[in-house]
C-alpha cells in the first residue's frame, strides 16, 4: 500500500521532529523543512500528498506559500499549523485555500484526524507535469530546459525560460507583474516590477528574430501580461 508522504514547514525543528514522529508512527512518510524557498523546492521535484505549513516562515510568509500551492498545485491538501490563533488569522488563512487551520500548541491526534479527513476529501493524486510545452510553434522541454521556435534552437536565460515557462503552462491567463516578479523573481526585496517589463521585452525580441509573432506575449493594460491561446 502506497504510504502518504506529508510534507512539513516549520522553522522550529523541535516542532518538525515531533510531527515527524507522530506522522511515521502513524504510516506516513515525511519530508521537511525550514522555510518558504525550500517548501517550493521539495514541491517541485517530489511526490507530495499534503502539506503542514507554519504561517511564520524565515523567508517567504507562510500565506504566500500557500497562495503559491494552490496556483501550481490545484487541490493539494494543506493544513496551516500556527502560533497565530485569531478568529481573523483563522478565516484568512481558510479563505485563502486551507483545508484546515490548527494552533499551536497541537493535539497530535486531533492533527492525525484533520489531516486523514483533508486527504480523503481532496482525493488528491499529484498530476505529473507535463516535460514539454507546446504552443504557437513554441516548444519548451521543461527538463533539459530547451526552447524551440519554428523547430530552431534559441537560448533563454534562465529567468526568461521560467517566465515564458508560466505562461505556457496558463495560455489566456493575465498575470500581474507583482505575482510575475514574485513567483519566477521569488524575492522581490531588491528587484522591482520594471525588471518583469524588461524580460518581456528580451522574449519578445527572441520571438521575432526567429520569424514568430512577438506580440503573442501580450500587455494586459493595468495589469500585466499574457501568452495569446492558441486560435481555435
Amino acid at each position: 500500500m502506497h504510504k502518504k508522504t506529508i510534507l512539513l514547514v516549520d522553522d522550529d525543528p523541535s516542532v518538525r521532529k515531533l510531527l515527524q514522529a507522530a506522522l511515521e508512527k502513524n504510516g506516513y512518510k515525511t519530508e521537511n523543512c525550514a522555510s518558504g524557498e525550500e517548501a517550493l523546492g521539495i514541491l517541485h521535484h517530489k511526490k507530495i500528498d499534503a502539506v503542514i505549513l507554519d504561517i511564520i516562515l524565515p523567508d517567504i510568509d507562510g500565506l504566500e506559500v500557500l497562495k503559491k500551492i494552490r496556483f501550481h498545485y490545484g487541490q493539494l491538501p494543506v493544513l496551516i499549523l500556527s502560533c497565530k490563533d485569531s478568529e481573523t488569522e483563522t478565516v484568512l488563512g481558510l479563505e485563502m485555500g486551507a483545508d484546515d487551520y490548527l494552533s499551536k500548541p497541537v493535539r497530535y491526534y486531533e492533527l492525525l484526524a484533520r489531516l486523514k479527513t483533508a486527504i480523503r476529501k481532496a482525493g488528491f493524486s499529484p498530476p505529473e507535469e507535463a516535460e514539454r510545452l507546446f504552443i504557437h510553434s513554441i516548444e519548451m522541454d521543461l527538463a533539459e530546459r530547451t526552447v524551440y521556435i519554428k523547430n530552431e534552437p534559441v537560448k533563454f536565460t534562465y529567468l526568461e525560460f521560467e517566465l515564458l515557462a508560466l505562461m505556457a503552462k496558463h495560455p489566456g491567463k493575465a498575470f500581474t507583474r507583482e505575482f510575475l516578479l514574485s513567483t519566477v523573481w521569488h524575492d522581490q526585496q531588491f528587484v522591482g516590477t520594471r525588471t518583469v517589463d524588461v524580460h518581456v521585452r528580451r522574449i519578445r525580441k527572441k520571438l521575432e528574430a526567429h520569424g514568430q509573432n512577438p506580440n503573442l506575449i501580450e500587455t494586459i493594460r493595468s495589469v500585466g501580461y499574457r501568452l495569446a491561446p492558441e486560435p481555435k
